[in-house]
């Protein structure tokens, strides 16, 4: 049964609808650079452990950041609702860094992918158990945020 209220791609055109994926690393010591080189990866937000803590416009604060912090982030726009078959690619993208991941979580880190709505309008997918399957074989968590206002 379809849902009233969502369109039917086939029926009505759908506004553009973006959604990032992104790799979310967090570890007590490892170098944000070290973590790019590994992963091939670029860091589109890190800080290092130890560095002084500021706001995301600049301001500094007191102290410094217990941990590193590390994201890689790819944005996606869709016309329709679909989002699981760029969270497979994303996924089997890392599979090759999967002796990193490991090293990552056994010394003391943890690593999650993140599927990020920014508030464009109604997403619905399945993402498939095989890649779930992929998710847990990586060490990876699933972490899904939504926003209810469009981000620019």
């Amino acid at each position: 049964m379809m849902r009233q209220d969502v369109p039917n791609s086939e029926d009505e055109e759908y506004e553009a609808r973006r959604f990032h994926v992104e790799l979310f690393i967090v570890h007590p010591e490892w170098e944000p650079a070290a973590i790019s080189s590994a992963l091939g990866l670029e860091a589109h937000f890190f800080h290092r452990v130890g560095d002084p803590r500021e706001t995301p416009k600049g301001t500094r604060l007191k102290g410094t950041y217990p941990d590193t912090r590390w994201r890689h982030c790819i944005e996606r726009s869709v016309r329709d609702q679909w989002f699981a078959a760029e969270v497979t690619r994303f996924v089997e993208r890392l599979q090759p860094h999967k002796a990193f991941l490991a090293k990552l979580r056994a010394t003391g880190g943890r690593a999650c992918v993140i599927i990020q709505f920014l508030g464009d309008g109604y997403f619905g997918d399945s993402i498939p158990t095989a890649t779930l399957a992929k998710l847990v074989d990586l060490e990876l968590d699933l972490d899904i945020e939504c926003f209810t206002v469009p981000q620019s």
